[in-house]
């Protein structure tokens, strides 16, 4: 269990939403120490700074200017750092990740959804979430060509961890 200091201010991203809990719960599963993360969408900085703590090299950005400065706070009042962090969405980096995490919502997920998965290395994984129940295939046709690896509900809300399928 990580132990996470945590101010959201003005920013989302308790760890007490459904959608945040899920999202800590694949990290716990999918992020290794030594990988590459990125979190799109930080808000206050929870995931990355789950991700972190668990060893991971972080990158992380929202268009909110607020969220990003909120975000650098809490990961100093955890001991961790991000290697790069900017205001902005995915197309803001040109790196590639082990792990992509983006707790948005789904119609976020679906515009967004040829940036993430360019940031996936080959065997990389999307953590998707933010989206309600009654909007997953929606989702799921926006990554038709990725394969569901895990898939937690709570409440109405569902999170996705999808990897790329393999090539024939």
């Amino acid at each position: 269990m990580l132990n996470i200091e945590l101010d959201p201010a003005l920013a989302f991203g308790t760890g007490h939403h459904p959608t945040t809990a899920a999202c800590l719960e694949a990290i716990a599963s999918e992020v290794k120490a030594d990988m590459e993360v990125a979190d799109i969408g930080c808000g206050s900085g929870i995931l990355g700074i789950a991700a972190a703590k668990l060893g991971a090299t972080v990158d992380a950005c929202d268009t909110d200017p607020v969220s990003v400065g909120n975000s650098l706070e809490n990961a100093d009042v955890n001991g961790v750092t991000f290697r790069e962090i900017w205001e902005g969405s995915a197309p803001g980096t040109q790196n590639r990740y082990d792990v992509v995490i983006a707790n948005i919502v789904a119609d976020v997920l679906v515009f967004i959804a040829s940036d993430l998965k360019r940031l996936l290395k080959d065997e990389g994984t999307l953590v998707l979430s933010g989206i309600l129940d009654k909007y997953e295939d929606k989702v799921l046709k926006a990554y038709v060509d990725c394969k569901i690896v895990k898939r937690i509900q709570r409440e109405e809300w569902v999170t996705l961890v999808v990897s790329k399928k393999e090539k024939n």
